[in-house]
């Protein structure tokens, strides 16, 4: 019964990856100022705090957002609270700005 209740599992995980539904991510949170931003690229350059989750160092770097929109009130010099996800392996995107 139990290798029953693991193939099971293994079988709805595999098709839960296959079908693209939504599985749990880590959400990364941070802190930074702007540098710029390119609302047309939906991207944003930040010079961020250390981010302890991810175990990173402070440092300033580029960013691609989920929310094009959140952007249309950011400017340079302006310190935020932002979220990070993992989107694909390594490459992390901001799913939130507060």
């Amino acid at each position: 019964m139990t290798t029953m209740i693991r193939y099971a599992l293994i079988l709805t995980l595999a098709f839960a990856a296959a079908s693209g539904m939504a599985v749990a991510q880590t959400i990364h949170p941070a802190t930074g100022v702007v540098k710029k931003v390119d609302a047309a690229k939906g991207t944003v350059t930040l010079a961020h705090e250390p981010i302890k989750s991810l175990k990173w160092p402070a440092m300033t770097m580029d960013f691609r957002v989920r929310d094009k929109a959140s952007l249309a009130t950011r400017k340079p010099d302006q310190k935020i609270e932002f979220e990070l996800i993992e989107e694909k392996k390594g490459s992390y995107v901001i799913s939130r700005i507060k």
